[in-house]
């Protein structure tokens, strides 16, 4: 069998051949549809040391704790990303077509559900997404997310059915028989999301180990790793070392929940789905392209994300205007209301307004390239800004046999 092969390629390096190209696929995408844990904020402020907002962040947690004898249960709590499935697609097709000049192909990949493709083909004026889906498969105390791309449209709502009552009872003796299924469909992509990324907060070494038994058990069902948008240069680099070492490609996904288009795109000579799947499962090839809009530290464009979060949205629908209606809790045992409807009964701590007021300014276009400065200021230029380009390259990929190379070609 032929090696995997996987290029990765920054933007304005890949400028010059881009006409090489007849095709970009955008994949790994989040709409209003998906359901966003908030457990994930304490972590992000205290790892990430934003200027100003960290500190104030978590001073209000201790004062909050002393007030109340506990602290704020985040995991009772998640939001939902501002932007419809309709949005996303134009976005991602304009960024597409305008800044590449090439033709798109989109797949949204909302956490477990078909919602968002299915509600483009019942438009009035129908786009034909791809059924895909980001499926959570629970596994051995972690979790992982692998990326179902293009199910068929005949049995696609019964086979997520049956992915949905795996993530909810996680019996693994049949994991083995839902892969195997997803990988008979002969259009279908699927993709091992971030694998690097910790979302169940078990330890370093857990998730290194579960990772390495998920991958020793079911990398045959397994066509790529990812090359994630917002995750850190570092951590990609490691996926990139994982797929040589397991021999897969790697694809880019851009992961976005917010309203900026995908900072990671993948090219090809192909024009249609199903040739791209070809490409990438037989073929075993893949170009990765690094967008601009990636170079910018990986804090900023996740501070970004949370200033699309909470923006507030004049035109869009009653209902989903501010971003007390997108955030919704579980806090009376009475099923899970929006923020809009729990602080209608009582008022909402303090510091919430002005907390979100300056997330909202520190994450405008403005004000994060100052936020930049400040962070080189402080020594974190390796991770943020620079890209060296081992960053993002395999330690080992110093030879012409190598399968990835860096951004540009370089080894």
């Amino acid at each position: 069998m032929k090696r995997a092969e996987t290029r990765v390629q920054r933007q304005t390096e890949a400028a010059s051949c881009l006409s090489e190209f007849r095709t970009a696929v955008s994949l790994h995408s989040h709409t209003f549809h998906s359901k966003e844990s908030l457990d994930f904020l304490p972590y992000f402020l205290a790892a990430h040391r934003v200027p100003f907002l960290s500190s104030w962040f978590q001073a209000e947690l201790r004062r909050y704790e002393s007030c109340h004898g506990k602290g704020i249960d985040f995991t009772r709590a998640y939001w939902t990303p501002p932007v419809s499935p309709s949005m996303v697609f134009a976005s991602e097709a304009d960024q597409i077509e305008h800044k590449l000049s090439l033709k798109p192909i989109v797949s949204i990949t909302d956490h477990d559900t078909l919602a968002a493709p299915l509600s483009l083909r019942c438009q009035p004026d129908p786009i034909p997404a791809p059924l895909s889906v980001e499926w959570t498969i629970p596994f051995a105390g972690n979790s992982f997310h692998v990326g179902v791309h293009h199910l068929p449209p005949a049995c696609a709502e019964e086979v997520m059915k049956e992915l949905s009552i795996y993530t909810a009872g996680s019996d693994e003796s049949r994991l083995s028989d839902l892969l195997a299924l997803l990988d008979s469909f002969p259009q279908v992509l699927l993709v091992l999301n971030h694998p690097w990324a910790n979302f169940a907060w078990v330890d370093k070494e857990t998730h290194r180990r579960t990772l390495l038994d998920f991958l020793a058990k079911y990398r045959s069902w397994i066509h790529a790793l990812e090359f994630n948008g917002i995750r850190p240069c570092s951590e990609n680099r490691r996926a990139l070392e994982l797929a040589e070492q397991n021999d897969l490609p790697v694809v880019g996904g851009g992961d976005r929940h917010g309203c900026r288009p995908c900072t990671v795109l993948n090219l090809t000579r192909t024009r249609e789905w199903g040739e791209y799947v070809e490409q990438v499962r037989h073929d075993r090839t893949n170009d990765v392209l690094v967008m601009r809009t990636y170079e910018e530290p990986v804090q900023l464009r996740k501070l970004a994300v949370a200033g699309d979060v909470l923006r507030h949205y004049p035109h869009y629908p009653e209902g989903r205007r501010r971003f007390t209606d997108r955030i919704f809790a579980s806090l009376d045992g009475d099923g899970w209301h929006s923020l809009t409807h729990h602080w209608g009964q009582t008022s909402p701590p303090t510091w919430v307004w002005p907390a979100v007021k300056a997330t909202v300014g520190l994450a405008s276009d403005h004000v994060r390239p100052i936020l930049a400065w400040l962070f080189s200021l402080r020594g974190g230029a390796q991770e943020l800004a620079a890209w060296p380009m081992a960053d993002i390259s395999p330690r080992d990929a110093a030879t012409p046999s190598s399968r990835a190379s860096a951004p540009g070609g370089l080894t």
